[in-house]
């Protein structure tokens, strides 16, 4: 088969971007790939390098092509009026169109990631086989509005339960959407060799985008109570500031609290890092904590540290218990002293850590990107 994949405005198949969709495309084009199939990536252009599963087609939209303001307001203005989700969409929608005409092989399906206006009207355009649209969050707002007119023929998808029900009892109470799981690259996360031995400090571990609902300041100040207590336990965080929805003062005002915050807990800062470097970090820690205040469509990061060795600590809020299932312990997001009690417990009780830890490598070894591509396979038929 020949498969295109057809990343959203603003998302990028780029190693220095890593979002969600980007990984989670990356792998099943990787899987498909070596099953014999053929696959194209159809992305936005943000300048960076692209990652090298399948055949990448950039767009000559993205942050690497700056619009002039004129053009910019006649697009904003004719999006209006066409009452589009973003202001931009009339362009990248061409740009799409055009990648897929310039494609030799016959396309036998179409996958587009988190957008069923462009779902929709690809469908309409008969490109493929078979359209898929496949939901990788909760969709809101006036990104929405083209569910009301998603031909029946569109095939759809999602990450999670969550995102499922959430989508089917808002916008689309008659189609069947099939859950299609994401995976973890076990041969990059995994246990060091010496993974259950029990060894002072219990190191913690937060690591993903920074961001006011991910709770990481939470984290920090249990492992400060902690160590008031005389507990040996440290901890670490790894990522980048990059929010959505918040103001670049919300931004910075967070970025100050979760600095203040692990200034406190005695704890160590690190930033952004490939994923093999960030594999290498996971692995040397014994909790992992994954404290949304919001829901998630499922949470790779819960994978990817549990899958390296560490016990969980998390919140029930979207597809995450979905991910972590009953190998980890959940919390309230905004109850400090709850993740405290359980580090504590874990920390004087060093069996039922390695009991823990050894639940969640044996949770992750059930998501793989080979069943991800082989039920996305079996969804296009």
């Amino acid at each position: 088969m020949h498969i295109v994949f057809v990343l959203p405005i603003g998302e990028y198949y780029s190693q220095a971007w890593t979002g969600a969709i980007a990984t989670i495309t990356r792998h099943v084009a990787g899987e498909l790939t070596a099953e014999g199939h053929a696959v194209t990536v159809i992305t936005p252009d943000d300048g960076g390098a692209d990652f090298t599963e399948g055949r990448v087609v950039r767009l000559r939209h993205g942050s690497a092509h700056p619009v002039p303001s004129v053009r910019r307001k006649a697009e904003t203005a004719r999006a209006r009026l066409r009452r589009w989700t973003w202001p931009d969409y009339g362009p990248y929608l061409r740009e799409v169109r055009r990648a897929l005409r310039s494609l030799d092989a016959p396309i036998d399906a179409v996958v587009v990631a988190n957008d069923p206006g462009t779902a929709g009207r690809l469908a309409e355009d008969g490109v493929a086989g078979r359209t898929v649209l496949w939901l990788h969050n909760r969709l809101e707002g006036p990104e929405t509005r083209p569910f009301a007119t998603l031909p029946d023929r569109v095939a759809v998808v999602a990450v999670s339960r969550a995102v499922a029900d959430w989508t089917r009892d808002r916008y689309l109470p008659a189609t069947e959407i099939a859950v299609v799981y994401s995976g973890v690259d076990h041969e990059v996360f995994h246990p060091r060799s010496e993974w259950l031995e029990a060894r002072d400090p219990v190191r913690v571990i937060c690591h993903g985008r920074i961001d006011p609902n991910k709770g990481h300041e939470v984290a920090a100040a249990a492992v400060a109570r902690l160590r008031g207590e005389g507990l040996p336990v440290e901890i670490t965080l790894i990522g980048q500031v990059r929010t959505f929805g918040f103001s670049a003062e919300e931004e910075a005002e967070y970025g100050r609290r979760v600095t203040a915050a692990m200034e406190a807990a005695g704890g160590t800062v690190l930033g952004w890092m490939p994923h093999a470097v960030l594999a290498e970090q996971l692995r040397e820690n014994d909790v992992a904590c994954v404290l949304s205040r919001v829901d998630e469509p499922f949470g790779l990061v819960n994978l990817e540290a549990m899958a390296s060795g560490c016990a969980i600590i998390a919140t029930r809020r979207g597809g995450i218990p979905e991910a972590v299932g009953t190998a980890g312990a959940f919390v309230d997001a905004d109850s400090p002293d709850q993740v405290a009690d359980v580090l504590a417990s874990w920390v004087r009780d060093r069996a039922q850590l390695a009991a823990m830890k050894r639940a969640a490598v044996e949770r992750a070894s059930e998501f793989t990107w080979s069943a991800t591509a082989r039920e996305l396979l079996r969804v296009l038929g």
